[in-house]
């Protein structure tokens, strides 16, 4: 029975991807081009897969979070919306006010890229999914609300079969295939030498940005978690293969099955994880809020900018926000809609445009990761706040 226990923890996917991240270190020089290329053509089929069935993950988690919240269904939206822009700027500007001093003594500077090799699928079926996520979320939430004023079975029926067949899918389809699917995108990142490329030009900025972004995260959870350092680390355990997933894949969205799985387990009520994850998933990128803007004024020190005042940077962050909502969970889908912000309000050159873009898709790894950390995290908050706000206003009328 022990060896059974023990057995079960050794396969566990942190371990398997830590031990699959390893081997690929050590001994991907020696596999060959051609298996690399299909490794990888596999991962981006499974990664279509999921985005595939993805839509239908949001809509039934999300039409079954909004129709057993009830009557408060429309306060939980209400509520959403405005804490997820909170978070955003908040973001935003602990990353300008902790790293503005450190820039401005010229300590970090930006060179120009050095040439990276290019893994080539082998094969790539380009699946795509039948409707936006937007789309899934927005008619969920909506049909949702309805259901929730008719108080009829039908919705409530259909809603129960849907997330049975999503749960299907998470369990018995997508999980066991994570490994396998992150494999492909470790070699990837071997074969282009991502990682040695980082160490060697910008170490010391991706540092910056990793601290401020999982400092900041950890910071918040250890007060969510009532200040108890052991419930934080199980926490962030529970919320480890999401994590993971969205290191190596590059795409939070992929990594929405797990994130749902692991704050479920740290949420008290089980069914606001799967609605507040997949319904923030792309509009709450907290990495993001730190990687872009810290990567952005690391730029204009090295091309010989003025450091944006606080009123420049509000502006900025204002418009920051705004974008979040078209945001996408693909590797660099956020740097690409900050382009026309960077360029309208700091007046950024097509070679510094470039730069960035370029820049935040070596990053994209630690980004899209912290972006992870940072759903699971929003779940905990939300839960916290939204109980303790509405509970009070409850009371109040009773009295």
């Amino acid at each position: 029975m022990l060896l059974v226990t023990i057995w079960r923890k050794l396969l566990n996917l942190p371990f398997l991807v830590l031990v699959l991240f390893v081997s690929v270190l050590l001994f991907g020089d020696s596999l060959s081009l051609s298996l690399k290329t299909q490794a990888y053509a596999i991962s981006l089929l499974l990664k279509d897969v999921i985005v595939f069935v993805l839509p239908l993950i949001i809509f039934s988690f999300v039409l079954n979070g909004i129709l057993s919240l009830k009557n408060e269904s429309i306060k939980v939206v209400l509520c959403l919306v405005p804490l997820v822009c909170l978070s955003n700027f908040a973001g935003f500007w602990i990353s300008y006010i902790f790293t503005a001093p450190i820039l401005k003594t010229g300590i970090v500077t930006i060179s120009k890229l050095a040439p990276q090799n290019s893994l080539i699928p082998a094969w790539h079926l380009g699946i795509s999914p039948l409707i936006r996520n937007d789309l899934a979320l927005i008619s969920a939430v909506a049909i949702g609300i309805i259901g929730n004023f008719l108080k009829t079975d039908t919705i409530d029926r259909c809603s129960f079969w849907l997330n049975n067949i999503a749960n299907f899918a998470l369990k018995k389809v997508i999980c066991p295939v994570l490994p396998l699917f992150v494999l492909g995108f470790i070699i990837k990142m071997q074969y282009e030498g991502t990682l040695t490329l980082i160490i060697r030009e910008y170490a010391m900025l991706l540092g910056i940005v990793a601290i401020l972004a999982y400092g900041y995260m950890f910071t918040l959870m250890f007060f969510l978690s009532e200040r108890s350092l052991k419930k934080t680390l199980l926490k962030f355990k529970n919320l480890l293969p999401s994590v993971l997933i969205g290191l190596f894949s590059m795409s939070s969205a992929a990594a929405i099955p797990t994130t749902i799985e692991g704050s479920q387990k740290n949420l008290q009520n089980k069914d606001l994880a799967k609605f507040v994850v997949p319904a923030t998933a792309n509009m709450h990128l907290l990495g993001d809020c730190f990687a872009i803007p810290i990567i952005g004024l690391a730029l204009m020190i090295s091309f010989g900018y003025e450091f944006p005042t606080m009123g420049q940077y509000f502006i900025f962050t204002v418009y920051g926000v705004m974008a979040k909502f078209a945001a996408a969970g693909i590797p660099g889908g956020s740097a690409l809609i900050f382009v026309p912000i960077f360029e309208n309000i700091f007046g950024f050159t097509p070679e510094m445009l470039t730069a960035i873009t370029a820049i935040y898709v070596l990053f994209d790894p630690i980004a899209t990761s912290s972006n992870v950390f940072g759903h699971g995290m929003f779940a905990i908050l939300f839960e916290k706040i939204y109980t303790k706000f509405f509970k009070r206003i409850e009371l109040k009328h009773k009295i």
